[in-house]
């Protein structure tokens, strides 16, 4: 195995979100000094003195400037970023490169194609993260890749066990289905029938997965044919993404007229759909539900690729990933903080750490909390349960109930 004398954390660079990588690198931070004997310091982006990027005189906004990303305005930024993700001027690159050594790791989040592809290039190795698209666990999974093959080897040993994943997606479905009869046998609510449909999982416009590799955003007129295929002898509805409404609705209106029929609005969140027993098939271009969904025993039609293709042994996960991006490994969020994790995974030669190889168990939801991230997770935890319906009650919902029926009187009268 090749020695790594450094471990240097590096988001991508162009992108404007920094929320997520950092708060990664953050997390990863003392469990590697822990287990590796190694501080990754911080990313360029992070201006502090403790910064091997800032000692080594390195710019970000010169790189960016070298990049051709140099536009003050939000928008065109975001567009640059997208025409950037694949490939960026080689005289950026070699600005970049050139405070990189050949003993140095690389600690990245989600990182772009033309990092990827500008380390292979010059042999440097990498170890990536990101958030699993299986999204139905007790908590969420954290994806790892990394170009060294030793490495990759020694963290599928940490790997979520297949048998693990079926179970989390049989409880939550029995949790879900439970909780559709009670409101159904109540009479408090009515579930759509999902029967013969075929339904179209939208995302938001900007998200990197949508990216092909002329860095044009895809959208469902790309795969206009295949849709009409699809489509045949099945009724159509679509999700649209609750943070891209008005882009939902433009998605909606294209998707009718390429198929020729009316595209339903489906209500239902991601968990009540997988779980039904209906039988209903997704569609969608990369969505992370589409990954979920065959663990639930639906069929899903990933019309471009994953964003994070999940390496499971006996995956039943949908095909269409690049041989280049398989081989992410899905670990715990506890595992993630696991001093020993990294050690075992980086430095195998170095004794564990002691007293410290992992945290105490750590609280349900504790990844979803810290990163603030809970998809449609959310709706079946909170959605019409009785804890949350009581709380809101007990601590000044019945109050306010009851002001505003007095108002309402009292305007019924023309008080």
């Amino acid at each position: 195995m090749k020695p790594f004398d450094k471990i240097v954390c590096l988001p991508d660079l162009l992108r404007g979100t920094r929320a997520f990588p950092e708060a990664c690198f953050d997390l990863a931070r003392e469990p590697i000094l822990q287990g590796c004997g190694v501080d990754i310091g911080y990313s360029p982006e992070v201006r502090t003195r403790k910064s091997a990027w800032t000692d080594g005189g390195f710019d970000p906004d010169e790189f960016r400037r070298l990049a051709g990303m140099d536009s003050e305005s939000a928008e065109a930024r975001k567009a640059l970023w997208a025409a950037l993700y694949h490939a960026v001027p080689s005289r950026a690159a070699d600005y970049l490169f050139a405070f990189i050594s050949e003993d140095t790791l690389l600690l990245t989040c989600e990182i772009p194609p033309w990092l990827r592809d500008a380390c292979r290039d010059r042999g440097i190795h990498y170890v990536d993260l990101r958030l699993s698209p299986l999204r139905f666990g007790r908590d969420f999974y954290v994806c790892v890749r990394s170009s060294d093959a030793d490495i990759g080897r020694r963290v599928a040993e940490f790997a979520v066990a297949t048998e693990e994943i079926r179970m989390e997606a049989a409880m939550l479905a029995a949790n879900v289905r439970m909780h559709q009869r009670e409101l159904q046998d109540y009479g408090r609510y009515h579930f759509d029938d999902l029967n013969g449909a075929l339904l179209f999982v939208g995302q938001t416009p900007l998200d990197a997965s949508l990216l092909g590799p002329e860095g044009r955003s895809l959208r469902c007129s790309d795969f206009a044919d295949r849709l009409r295929l699809l489509c045949q002898g099945r009724r159509f509805l679509y999700k649209g993404h609750p943070l891209a409404t008005e882009f939902a609705e433009e998605e909606r209106a294209q998707l009718e007229r390429i198929t020729g029929q009316a595209a339903a609005p489906c209500p239902l969140n991601a968990y009540q759909i997988l779980s039904t027993h209906d039988d209903v098939e997704l569609v969608g271009i990369s969505s992370g539900m589409l990954q979920e969904a065959p663990w639930f025993g639906k069929t899903a039609h990933v019309l471009f690729r994953p964003f994070v293709p999940v390496d499971v042994p006996g995956n039943p996960e949908a095909p269409g990933a690049p041989a280049d991006c398989e081989g992410y490994q899905q670990v715990h969020f506890q595992t993630f903080l696991a001093p020993a994790f990294w050690c075992q995974s980086i430095t195998p030669g170095r004794p564990l750490p002691r007293p410290v190889a992992a945290l105490t168990p750590v609280p349900h939801h504790h990844g979803r909390e810290i990163f603030n991230q809970y998809w449609d997770y959310a709706k079946v935890m909170i959605w019409q349960r009785n804890l949350w319906m009581e709380g809101f009650e007990r601590s000044g919902g019945g109050l306010l109930r009851q002001r505003i029926e007095a108002l309402e009187q009292g305007a019924a009268r023309g008080q």
